[in-house]
C-alpha cells in the first residue's frame, strides 16, 4: 500500500490563516480583516493536511550556444516551464536551489513531489499526534521490539513517523513545508514539491 504523506506548516513567518475556505499569509491579511470575515485561526506548526504523491527525478541537462551553457530541468512527464508552473518556482529559484546536489561538472539535482488527493483537516493536527520508533535496550524486552515516541521537533526535510488508527500503528512520510508554500498548495495553485532528496519509500 502506498504510504500517505503529511503536510506540516513550519512556524515561521508569515504566519497562515485559514478564512472560510481559502487559506492566506500576511501579504493580504488587511484585505480579509477588511471585508470582516470569521476570526482567522492560526496554523503553522500545525499538521494541516494529508496527500497521496508520485515522485519523478528532476534530469539535470545543459544547453545553449559556445561557452554560455545554462542547466534545464525536465522530468519523464514535465517540461522545465511545467515545473516551474506546477511549483511555482521561477527558473532562476529551481537552479538556485538544486545547484551543488549532484553529480559531474554542472552538479544539479532533485526530485519533484507530485501532490495528489490533498484533504486539508478540519481540525490541524498537533505534531505530537506523530511518532517515531526506537529500539528498546531492555532486559524485559526483546532485541526486536521497538518504542513509539511522540515527535517533538518537525524535520527540516521530511521523516518516516507512525499515527495510531484504528487499533494499528500506520506509517506516513511528514514533509515540513515553509508557510508561504503552504499557502500555495492549501490554495491549489502548487502542485509540485521540489526537493534535493526524498526518502527511499517515496520511490
Amino acid at each position: 500500500m502506498k504510504i500517505k504523506a503529511l503536510l506540516y506548516c513550519t512556524k515561521a513567518k508569515p504566519y497562515l490563516r485559514k478564512l472560510d475556505n481559502y487559506f492566506l499569509d500576511k501579504h493580504n491579511d488587511n484585505y480579509y480583516w477588511e471585508r470582516g470575515q470569521t476570526t482567522p485561526c492560526n496554523i503553522n506548526g500545525k499538521i494541516v493536511a494529508e496527500c497521496d504523491y508520485a515522485v519523478e527525478k528532476i534530469e539535470n541537462n545543459v544547453g545553449g550556444f559556445g561557452d554560455y551553457k545554462l542547466p534545464y530541468f525536465k522530468t519523464e512527464t514535465l517540461t522545465g516551464k511545467e515545473i516551474e508552473d506546477k511549483s511555482c518556482l521561477s527558473y532562476g529559484q529551481l537552479k538556485g536551489y538544486l545547484q551543488n546536489n549532484g553529480n559531474g561538472f554542472y552538479g544539479y539535482s532533485g526530485y519533484a513531489i507530485h501532490i495528489k488527493n490533498l484533504h486539508i483537516f478540519d481540525k490541524p493536527k498537533e505534531l505530537s499526534k506523530c511518532h517515531k520508533i526506537i529500539s528498546v535496550d531492555d532486559a524485559d524486552f526483546n532485541e526486536n521490539d521497538y518504542k513509539y515516541v511522540p515527535i517533538t521537533k518537525a524535520p527540516q526535510n521530511m521523516m518516516k513517523v507512525w499515527l495510531y488508527e484504528n487499533g494499528e500503528w500506520v506509517m506516513y512520510i511528514l514533509i515540513s513545508i515553509k508557510p508561504q508554500w503552504m499557502c500555495k498548495i492549501l490554495n491549489g495553485n502548487k502542485t509540485i514539491e521540489v526537493r534535493k532528496v526524498v526518502l527511499k519509500e517515496m520511490i
